[in-house]
């Protein structure tokens, strides 16, 4: 699928309202100052989730991920929403970080997010949020898109004058440094298949605990696999936050996916990582 970015656009991922606020946007362009409030991620009320059904495994074995070729970013700010104890990091996976944001394609400026994909280190792991498209998964668990899309969280953007992706301000469309602007993804279409998984120097499937979500646009189905266990699900999350503590502990992978052919969103995954 080789379209130019604006023919994607116009075809299927903005809707009308948007496009026609593309086209209002003036063609003057100027450099935005960004937000300076502190990156603090604020506790929100969540529902407790019911206890996931188990379930038959979406993959034959133990599915471990390739990570020869995977960076280690470093964060460039120490996150403010991360808690140290002796058992270990809490952090959120906010798609926020501004060296995860760094190492990916023109810093998912168009929203576009191709491979590596985003990487953000919590504790002494890295949480690799990618598509699911490796082998050793049944087919209904994968899928080939290539790309999911980092939209922004505070704005729809808009086209400037020198056609890169911008900030709407009145009847202007201010340039912005994409590395600054907080993000929440969301997939190209409803079929995609998301997995999370955390890896190190010297391993390739580290344990985690996966203790929260905001789905920003469901619901979505999310399974994950226990270490040394079995497959468990959760078959639909509406939009909201989630608690899910009681029961996504010590586990390998995360997988999500839709329930229909709409896209489906997420931000703010909560997790822990041992010290191991």
């Amino acid at each position: 699928m080789r379209k130019s970015i604006k023919s994607t656009l116009s075809a299927a991922l903005l809707p009308a309202i948007f496009l026609s606020f593309i086209v209002s946007c003036s063609e003057d362009s100027k450099e935005l100052v960004p937000d300076t409030a502190p990156d603090i991620q604020q506790e929100e009320v969540s529902r407790l989730a019911t206890a996931p059904d188990i379930t038959e495994a979406p993959a034959s074995g133990e599915v471990r991920e390739e990570i020869a070729n995977l960076r280690f970013p470093e964060s460039k700010k120490k996150s403010t929403n991360a808690k140290a104890t002796a058992a270990g990091v809490t952090d959120y996976v906010d798609f926020n970080d501004q060296m995860a944001l760094t190492i990916i394609p023109d810093n998912a400026q168009n929203t576009f997010t191709f491979w590596p994909f985003y990487i953000h280190k919590v504790g002494n792991a890295w949480i690799h949020v990618k598509e699911n498209n490796g082998a050793g998964y049944n087919p209904a668990f994968t899928s080939n898109y290539n790309h999911y899309h980092l939209s922004y969280q505070n704005f729809n953007p808009c086209i400037t004058g020198s056609g890169e992706f911008g900030k709407p301000s009145g009847n202007s469309c201010l340039n912005i440094n994409p590395i600054l602007e907080p993000r929440k993804l969301d997939t190209h279409h409803g079929s995609q298949w998301i997995k999370i998984y955390a890896y190190d120097y010297s391993s390739s499937q580290r344990t985690f605990d996966l203790l929260g979500i905001k789905v920003t646009n469901g619901p979505i189905q999310l399974w994950f696999k226990k270490k040394g266990g079995g497959w468990w699900k959760w078959s639909s999350l509406g939009t909201g936050t989630w608690n899910l503590s009681a029961y996504s502990t010590e586990i390998t992978q995360v997988l999500i996916g839709g329930t229909s052919s709409s896209s489906f969103g997420f931000d703010n995954v909560k997790v822990k990582v041992p010290y191991n």
